[in-house]
């Protein structure tokens, strides 16, 4: 069974308690985090934006002035007023962060929320969001190669035993798996599906809690979105929605609904 890598803010609190760990044994865990990477700036990711409720924290990225595309599994059954989408700044707790709440929600309609088969999803903003750190991202056309560098960013976890998310944004580079790898290294624990692709640098280097929605960049242009893992900086790769795959059905959202 797949669990949210989406970061529960009030399981933060109970770890250190509970001794609480975000997957059960035999699951697959979605844990968005950056493991095994660096403090950046937004400066360097300016496309970059994080997507909350009261209780929960993703990553996301401005394709449009007020459109962000994230994963599904971060606004699956949640209600649209209680988002909020801060851009702009490192620290988005700080006074700098430019703030929107979203009016519009669009989840693909072959998302699967037990498999994350098309996990993606398409956020209208109340309003664009503009700034001197603020800039949107194109999305891919093409998958990126096998052994390729690409850069995932967010505000996750920075260690698989950490309890706290990071305060500035951090990134890290990957290599990108080819498919044939990503599909025998998850045979006999889940099937990967055509939207799915996978990076990591296998023990060290990885997406994890709270980086769930946010970008994997290559060459400049989006090229996948963080979806799920099973642990952090494990013995598998993390798992990402091709850009280049659910690429027509976000464009066709934004044109139908701006």
């Amino acid at each position: 069974m797949i669990s949210s890598r989406c970061l529960p803010s009030l399981l933060l609190l109970l770890i250190p308690i509970l001794g609480w760990t975000p997957f059960a044994a035999g699951s697959v865990a979605i844990e968005p985090r950056i493991i095994g990477g660096q403090v950046s700036s937004i400066k360097q990711e300016k496309y970059l934006v994080q997507v909350t409720t009261a209780t929960e924290l993703c990553g996301g990225s401005l394709i449009k002035p007020r459109w962000v595309i994230t994963a599904a599994h971060c606004v699956y059954k949640k209600n649209k007023a209680d988002f909020k989408v801060y851009g702009g700044a490192s620290n988005q707790a700080g006074p700098h962060a430019i703030v929107r709440q979203v009016d519009y929600v669009a989840i693909r309609p072959d998302f699967n929320i037990k498999t994350l088969n098309m996990d993606v999803a398409a956020l209208r903003l109340t309003s664009n969001m503009t700034g001197a750190n603020i800039e949107t991202i194109g999305l891919a056309t093409q998958p990126v190669p096998a052994r390729a560098l690409v850069k995932i960013s967010g505000w996750g976890l920075t260690t698989a035993d950490a309890t706290t998310t990071a305060t500035r944004v951090h990134s890290v580079i990957v290599p990108m798996w080819s498919r044939a790898s990503c599909v025998s290294a998850f045979r006999g624990v889940h099937r990967i599906t055509r939207s799915m692709v996978c990076a990591a640098k296998l023990y060290q280097r990885d997406s994890c809690d709270g980086d769930s929605g946010g970008p994997l960049v290559y060459r400049g242009q989006l090229a996948a979105i963080v979806s799920y893992g099973y642990g952090c900086a494990s013995s598998l790769p993390g798992v990402y929605t091709s850009v280049p795959v659910i690429r027509e059905w976000f464009l066709r959202i934004v044109k139908q609904h701006s």
